[in-house]
């Protein structure tokens, strides 16, 4: 799908004077978000608020809304805190949702979600919609969009790919240990449990 893909090409002035307002909008959010800025200074990233101004159709008040409360449940439930180990004995759970080995065409990290029921989609905010495609097994502009966004030797059957191997829970398991290791979760959460 072509709108899908963006070409490398010099913005136009345009486009930097977009980029200029929006950089404005961004600082306007930082101030809106007074002292959490410096709380969650990772979390509150320059890109991080540029999504959900994006999400909020680009209004400050709304996206501060909406990060407060990310803050919030951030701050509850600590997931840059949650190991594979905390999940691992939840096996049908982490089939039904899981970070699978490949990546799309464009390089962008891939979440499968198996919800029980599809209904999740009148949830979705309209801004949201857009981004988030629902594909069904036997719908042909399913298979064209799967198609055009993965390589269908990886893409699991499921999703209309000729990969029949289908999640193997060990390999997974070692993959999440490896992410763990690599983002400083298992360290953190060891040194956490060890000063309490």
């Amino acid at each position: 799908m072509s709108y899908l893909l963006k070409s490398r090409r010099e913005p136009t002035l345009h486009e930097h004077a977009a980029s200029e307002e929006q950089q404005a909008k961004i600082n306007e959010v930082r101030e809106l978000l007074g002292d959490l800025r410096t709380e969650m200074p990772v979390f509150l990233s320059d890109a991080t608020i540029r999504r959900f101004l994006r999400a909020r159709n680009w209004s400050t008040v709304q996206a501060t809304k909406t990060l407060k409360e990310a803050v919030k449940w951030r701050r509850q439930y600590k997931p840059e805190m949650i190991r594979w180990e905390d999940l691992a004995q939840r096996e049908n759970e982490v089939k039904r949702a899981y970070i699978p080995d490949y990546l799309d065409k464009n390089g962008r990290t891939v979440f499968v979600a198996l919800p029980a029921v599809k209904i999740v989609n009148y949830f979705i905010e309209p801004e949201m919609r857009e981004k988030v495609k629902f594909v069904y097994t036997n719908n042909s502009e399913s298979q064209r969009i799967m198609a055009d966004m993965f390589d269908l030797d990886k893409l699991e059957c499921a999703f209309g790919g000729r990969n029949t191997t289908g999640i193997d829970i060990v390999e997974y398991s070692e993959r999440m240990r490896k992410r763990d290791q690599v983002r400083g979760a298992s360290t953190n959460a060891n040194a956490n449990a060890s000063s309490s």
